[in-house]
């Protein structure tokens, strides 16, 4: 199993340092896509290690404006101490944000588990409202998450629609990929036609053409939302989609937790093994 992800690795893993993730953010800027840069790493157990990653991401940033490549950061809240408390992450994940304020960029706070998701929107809206330049990511196959969505446009933050990757109980989430989807459109014609600056996470041909149908009908501008999708993904419709004018972001993960992060990934759901293989030639 660990040959097969060193293998897939390769192809969807930056690599394990900053310099990794800064020349493949060079390389994606080069094809006109954007980057967003994520140091893997969650469920950190040590306040000593959630500061150095806080250290980690300071670097990180002053990489990306030093190089001068177009990228932002992404981060997870338990990366950052959440399981040790609230206060901890808040106050590790603001020093980030306000990092990334002074040089001219901008924070994505991954989602997690449902584990985390009212404690993650609580330390979003608490940083978002001293430090407006952070989004957050939410799931649409979790049945809570419209209301999130409209609580979220109210405050005028930022939204990363994602369909989700966590295997989560029946009793607080959509049980098909049919309802995961249907659900997937209300919030993105909720976020193209009220919200502020959305991305569209997804690898979904139709979804992607219902939003292009969404902002043409809406005389939505392109440049008010943007696409997201991961890297080694779809890569011409990536490109495409650039050419076409529309903002592009590939999610670009380094570091030296590329083995466990990728494992509990492929574990948590086999929707995730199926959909790494079918994507694996494109």
């Amino acid at each position: 199993m660990k040959g097969l992800i060193d293998l897939l690795a390769r192809r969807y893993i930056a690599g394990t340092h900053r310099a990794d993730a800064i020349e493949v953010a060079r390389r994606l800027n080069a094809d006109g896509l954007r980057a967003t840069i994520d140091n893997l790493g969650e469920n950190v157990e040590d306040a000593a290690e959630a500061l150095l990653t806080v250290k980690e991401y300071s670097a990180l940033l002053d990489d990306i404006k030093g190089s001068g490549v177009r990228s932002t950061v992404s981060l997870k809240l338990t990366h950052l101490g959440l399981d040790l408390g609230y206060g901890a992450a808040r106050d590790n994940a603001q020093e980030i944000v306000k990092k990334a304020r002074g040089l001219d960029n901008f924070v994505w706070f991954d989602m997690e588990g449902s584990a985390y998701t009212r404690r993650t929107i609580d330390i979003f809206l608490d940083v978002h409202a001293s430090h407006p330049n952070c989004g957050i990511a939410i799931q649409s196959c979790l049945l809570r998450s419209a209301g999130d969505v409209a609580l979220l446009i109210k405050e005028k933050a930022p939204v990363r629609l994602v369909k989700g990757a966590y295997k989560e109980p029946p009793e607080i989430s959509y049980a098909s990929k049919r309802d995961v989807d249907k659900n997937y459109r209300a919030l993105m014609g909720e976020l193209l036609l009220k919200g502020d600056r959305p991305a569209i996470a997804t690898h979904d041909r139709r979804l992607i053409d219902e939003a292009v149908r969404i902002a043409s009908e809406n005389g939505i501008p392109k440049g008010s939302f943007e696409f997201q999708m991961l890297l080694g993904i779809k890569r011409g419709l990536q490109k495409s989609l650039a050419r076409q004018g529309f903002g592009v972001t590939v999610y670009v993960p380094y570091g030296v937790n590329y083995l466990p992060y990728t494992l509990r990934r492929l574990r948590e759901r086999k929707e995730n093994i199926f959909f790494v293989l079918r994507n694996i030639l494109d």
